[in-house]
């Protein structure tokens, strides 16, 4: 191979690294818009994500206060509302998330059903009969709520009255007396769950949250405390905060395990292509030489070609069907458009041993890493460092001088 094909062949590479960063661009553009829109539509139609926030027990008192007239200079009193409010003294609370998927688009949302069940106790800390209401707060406006139940003292509360985005319950309190309310609900959200247990920093006492999962891998979101207890159950995960009496300002979560989509792993197949492509047009040109098979650029030319149709046609045949099913038959149309077309080339051993091999190497399992999240990388780099390995020896004989007189 003269010197002119090899910069014609390193032309062609730029230009298709070139087209790839033109694709992977344009895929994370369909992603991010048809995200903007279909994350909205989800919600609406199933549910958004929940804030659910500890209930307060809230009640006023009126204490007379002096006043100055700011002209006559006379003093008057009057009586100036103040507003108390007391978190549960004890908090018992189950909650359990069915997990199941929704694909719309290029995206995956990682929905769930949830089951709400939690009986907290209030205890007036005074000296006197008081007269508030338990405040509860609905975790989000844009959801469903069925079933929803709340018990006070063993009666349920007629919850025909007027609701917004909480429901006040009428509670007397008499001196250092206690009392339970229990409040279920089921529901549907998206993503992530938290429970809050109020602005700033709380003191939180003998609370206990259960949370059962039929799924695995569970995460939590920054800024949640972790529970303090993890059991694996037969289809997934009980896990349980418990606190005697705590101090903290942080809330706590569970972030719904993402399903991989397509839109980003197309991308980053995308952008990743130019080394795959750059690993098969090496070998070629190494062995090629080596095998005196006459390689023209525009034999480069047309492979390159194919080797980008397997990616042009994974991102847009990914809208329709599974991301695994798209990834596969993407591979065979590419050792379908390469293999032939080598073998008219140059001979059915260079094609399948050389050229075949190296696309099912360094396009379709490098790729294929890309299924792993946490282990690309690795398997990248360990599948780099053998294909560097196998070309050091088996061409450690050839008489380079001779090949690129």
């Amino acid at each position: 191979m003269t010197v002119w094909r090899v910069f014609a062949v390193i032309g062609i590479f730029f230009a298709a690294m070139i087209g790839w960063m033109i694709l992977g661009v344009s895929i994370i553009q369909r992603t991010k818009n048809a995200d903007d829109i279909l994350t909205g539509r989800v919600a609406e139609l199933w549910g958004s994500e929940h804030v659910q926030r500890a209930p307060l027990f809230v009640f006023f008192t009126y204490e007379k206060q002096k006043r100055v007239n700011q002209e006559t200079g006379k003093i008057f009193y009057v009586d100036e509302k103040i507003t108390h409010y007391y978190d549960p003294e004890q908090a018992r609370i189950d909650v359990d998330f069915s997990l199941d998927y929704r694909r719309k688009g290029l995206n995956w949302f990682s929905t769930y059903k949830v089951d709400f069940d939690a009986q907290y106790t209030f205890k007036n800390y005074g000296d006197r009969l008081v007269s508030g209401f338990i405040e509860f707060q609905f975790p989000a406006s844009g959801a469903i709520y069925d079933d929803f139940r709340i018990v006070l003292d063993g009666e349920e509360f007629d919850r025909h009255e007027k609701m917004g985005t909480y429901i006040s319950v009428p509670v007397l309190l008499e001196p250092q007396e206690e009392k339970a309310v229990k409040i279920t609900y089921k529901s549907q959200g998206m993503n992530d769950w938290m429970y809050i247990f109020g602005d700033g920093v709380k003191s939180v006492k003998n609370f206990l949250l259960t949370v059962t999962t039929n799924f695995d891998n569970p995460d939590f979101p920054s800024g949640t405390i972790a529970p303090s207890e993890k059991e694996k159950t037969a289809v997934g995960w009980k896990m349980k905060w418990e606190y005697n009496d705590l101090v903290t300002g942080y809330s706590i979560g569970v972030e719904m395990p993402k399903k991989m989509n397509p839109g980003s792993l197309a991308s980053r197949i995308s952008f990743f292509a130019p080394i795959p492509l750059l690993f098969f047009i090496t070998t070629l040109l190494i062995f090629g030489s080596v095998q005196k098979r006459n390689l023209h650029p525009m034999h480069f030319f047309f492979l390159s070609a194919a080797v980008f149709s397997f990616h042009l046609l994974y991102a847009y045949l990914v809208d329709h069907i599974d991301i695994h099913a798209t990834f596969w038959i993407s591979a065979a149309v590419v050792l379908f458009m390469v293999i032939p077309y080598m073998w008219k080339v140059a001979s059915a051993r260079f094609a399948c041993l050389v050229a075949g091999l190296s696309v099912l190497i360094f396009l379709i399992l490098l790729s294929y890493a890309f299924f792993f999240p946490g282990w690309t990388g690795l398997i990248i780099t360990i599948g780099s460092i053998l294909t560097l390995a196998i070309l050091m020896f088996s061409t450690a004989r050839v008489k380079w001088g001779e090949v690129f007189k």
